[in-house]
């Protein structure tokens, strides 16, 4: 849950939400969270499986469903996740110009996020050993650079500066529409909670360690993100946050000197790098597991004759990520949340509601139900209405592509199977 993104969103959510509002966001991103949160917990308790909402559409929907879900699912995770990456390829561009300044046009920038996307699919293109070492960096490295960042903020915290909002030019409509900007903007840092469902047959004790671990790390995070805004409204004017691209440095800047600074901002690239490296090693690997298992495109299968790695799944993943890095970063954002709302947030709740329907024994239920599964589908739903045009229809797009190519696909294998018969 912890990498660069509440270091490069900050400005996204003060121009959504002006000032103290913008708190608003992450407060609400947080009550969504747990609310989701445990929707995943009671799924991946009563379902400990490898694949997370992969595996709980085949489980729970049948062949027919199921297998049409869990390919939409997996498309949409190869369509959504280049936009993931290049958020990170961008955070990772936007910090590198505070030490190299004459980098800060937005050709140059384009330019240094792009190179960092392809150095990422050379450097994964072969064997990868001791991923749990890359983790336990990413860990320290990313925790560590939140809680400088924040106890700097706190050092020149003045209260008067942190509440003092532009209330009066909010009428309720456009803080309606910024709040759901603000939201999705928030929603996005959050989200990382559910990925120990993907793991679920790797973990032990899951009934009880999956939930845990879930509502745990969502209160750790929230506090921390939380701690951080607050800080950071408080340390200057709001005003002059936005449009800002290295916020963290500059705050350490103004509180630590230049130096220091210059250190935190080495520790946010290799907190960028690591997340977005981890984050294609796994990514290449779900489409092909999939493909492998005769769920998803064939081509994805393909492994390289040598080193093993998947081929196609990393390439395809790792060069769109490389286009995306062209648009905008409220933008991607926006993209990223609708299409993991789409079949992550909504399949989750359709998902809940099919287990509760079953008799497949449940060692966790979550408390007051069904009122977080009903929370979490409205803040969804609030998140596509208020996502913008351009990640509404391209969601939409890829979905309809999606669904072309199952049926494609399925025409093709059922005629092979009638020749082979024949």
């Amino acid at each position: 849950m912890i990498g660069i993104g509440p270091l490069i969103t900050i400005p996204l959510v003060l121009a959504a939400l002006h000032g103290p509002l913008s708190l608003a966001a992450w407060i609400l991103g947080a009550l969504v969270a747990i609310c989701d949160g445990l929707v995943w917990a009671e799924l991946g308790a009563a379902l400990p499986r490898s694949g997370g909402l992969y595996a709980f559409f085949l489980e729970l929907f049948g062949p027919r469903s199921g297998r049409l879900l869990a390919f939409l699912f997996v498309w949409q995770f190869v369509i959504t996740t280049p936009f993931l990456l290049a958020s990170g390829y961008i955070g990772f561009a936007q910090y590198a110009t505070y030490i190299v300044p004459w980098l800060r046009g937005d050709l140059a920038q384009h330019a240094i996020a792009m190179a960092v996307g392809a150095l990422t699919i050379v450097l994964l293109a072969r064997v990868i050993v001791r991923v749990a070492l890359i983790s336990l960096i990413l860990f320290g490295a990313a925790t560590l650079t939140l809680v400088i960042v924040t106890l700097a903020a706190w050092l020149r915290f003045d209260p008067h500066v942190a509440f003092a909002g532009d209330f009066q030019s909010h009428a309720f409509w456009p803080l309606a529409a910024g709040l759901g900007s603000g939201l999705t903007v928030t929603l996005y840092d959050y989200l990382g909670y559910n990925t120990i469902t993907s793991i679920g047959e790797e973990v032990l004790m899951p009934s009880r360690t999956i939930p845990r671990s879930i509502v745990a790390a969502i209160a750790i995070v929230a506090t921390l993100y939380l701690a951080l805004q607050t800080g950071i409204l408080g340390s200057m004017p709001w005003q002059a946050l936005l449009g800002a691209s290295f916020i963290a440095s500059t705050i350490v800047e103004r509180a630590l000197g230049g130096p220091f600074a210059s250190i935190v901002t080495v520790l946010i690239l290799i907190t960028a790098f690591a997340s977005t490296f981890a984050l294609l090693l796994a990514a290449s690997r779900v489409p092909y597991a999939a493909a492998r298992d005769g769920l998803f495109l064939a081509p994805f299968a393909r492994l390289h004759r040598r080193d093993a790695y998947p081929t196609v799944s990393l390439v395809a993943i790792g060069v769109a990520a490389l286009a995306c890095c062209t648009l905008p970063l409220d933008q991607i954002i926006a993209v990223i949340g609708v299409g993991i709302v789409v079949l992550g947030g909504i399949g989750a709740f359709a998902s809940i509601v099919r287990l509760r329907r079953t008799d497949l024994a449940m060692p966790y239920r979550m408390p007051f139900f069904p009122l977080p599964p009903l929370v979490a589908l409205a803040a969804w739903i609030y998140v596509v209405l208020t996502a913008g045009l351009f990640a509404d229809v391209f969601t939409a797009i890829s979905l309809a592509t999606g669904a072309l190519l199952y049926a494609y696909s399925r025409s093709r294998a059922a005629a092979s199977a009638g020749s082979e018969t024949s």
